[in-house]
């Protein structure tokens, strides 16, 4: 057994490793970047090509199953691709503008299929689709099983521990949850309904939060749960972070003074101006990581001290080459791979990139 874990972990290193195509090679230099998939122009050329020859268009999201397999979201190409252990992209299915995909605990893979306003299954072994939850552009449901609920513009989706499923419901201004019992029963968890900027400090279900409302909006949002089942929210339009103590009844902001600009890196979170947000991960170090796509960087919070700092500046800068691969261009989705480096869906470049954070 341990010869045969041993032999999988090194195909799996050179497989997320090799890196070329049209940007440098990958090595393990702190500070280094690499394009790690896609060609950098916007297209479909089909499948089967090696992942740094595969045109991609706005992917928003790169995710990595249990067993380490990377999948894409390939956002206007309107399908989510995986990533075989031969370095080959093949669609595993096509939808209207998916955004997020999650690994549930029955071996199911879940995907918000943002356009079509549904949550949908797809079985890996299988490849067979099927409806979650979801169906027109709505808000009904609650109380009642997922089958019958409506969600309008399904962003972002995380598991918590207990197996629930947790869904930024966009244009619903809400974050809802799907309960793990047999019928899958929704709840509205966090949220008033209206778009704007209040509730701190007191009930989730009171907050008001800000994401964009109608179909030609971008999709906004994201969703993680820390080690202790909180739940973070990256509120978009609100330029913030909170945070949802359940147990305690309580809904607070950790970082984003509510300004758009890219200040207070090295001091409190709380202070700091922050973009729009589209991605929340928890890294291997237990620090927050966001993708701030207006930005054009990718930040982490220490929960501990509060204090948020630049972790990769996509921008060009005084002392960096304005160079293809170390730019970015809206980055929407952010994933700590099995090597516990961070790939970005570096979304207007068209492309995944790797990055080693300097030291």
């Amino acid at each position: 057994m341990r010869v045969c874990l041993l032999a999988w972990a090194i195909v799996l290193v050179l497989l997320l490793d090799a890196c070329g195509g049209d940007g440098a090679a990958c090595n393990d230099d702190p500070g280094s970047s690499c394009v790690w998939a896609g060609t950098g122009e916007a297209g479909f050329n089909g499948d089967g090509h090696d992942r740094r020859d595969t045109r991609l268009y706005w992917p928003v999201d790169v995710s990595f199953a249990p067993d380490g397999t990377p999948w894409i979201v390939d956002w206007n190409n309107n399908k989510v691709r995986e990533v075989l252990s031969d370095g080959s992209i093949r669609t595993a299915v096509s939808l209207f503008h998916p955004t997020d995909v999650e690994f549930g605990p029955d071996g199911l893979i879940y995907i918000a299929d943002w356009h079509n306003y549904q949550i949908n299954t797809l079985d890996p072994e299988t490849g067979l689709l099927r409806l979650f939850g979801g169906d027109v552009a709505g808000f009904a449901g609650d109380g009642g099983p997922v089958d019958d609920a409506l969600f309008n513009l399904p962003s972002s989706i995380v598991f918590a521990s207990d197996g629930s499923l947790y869904i930024l419901d966009q244009a619903n201004q809400r974050i809802r949850k799907a309960a793990a019992d047999p019928g899958r029963t929704v709840t509205t968890v966090v949220g008033s309904g209206d778009a704007g900027f209040a509730g701190d400090g007191g009930p989730p279900l009171l907050a008001q939060l800000n994401f964009g409302t109608d179909d030609n909006a971008n999709p906004s949002g994201g969703l993680a749960i820390g080690p202790d089942g909180t739940l973070y929210i990256a509120d978009s339009l609100n330029h913030r972070i909170r945070r949802v103590d359940f147990e305690a009844g309580r809904i607070e902001t950790i970082a984003g003074n509510g300004s758009d600009a890219l200040t207070g890196d090295g001091g409190p979170a709380s202070d700091a101006g922050i973009g729009l947000v589209s991605d929340l991960e928890f890294g291997p170090d237990g620090r927050l990581y966001l993708s701030d796509a207006e930005n054009n960087c990718v930040r982490a919070i220490d929960l501990t001290t509060g204090v948020i700092e630049m972790v990769w500046n996509g921008n060009p800068m005084n002392d960096q080459e304005a160079s293809d691969d170390i730019l970015l261009d809206h980055p929407s989705g952010i994933a700590f791979g099995p090597d516990g480096l961070l790939y970005i869906a570096d979304t207007f470049h068209h492309r995944i990139v790797r990055v080693i954070p300097g030291a």
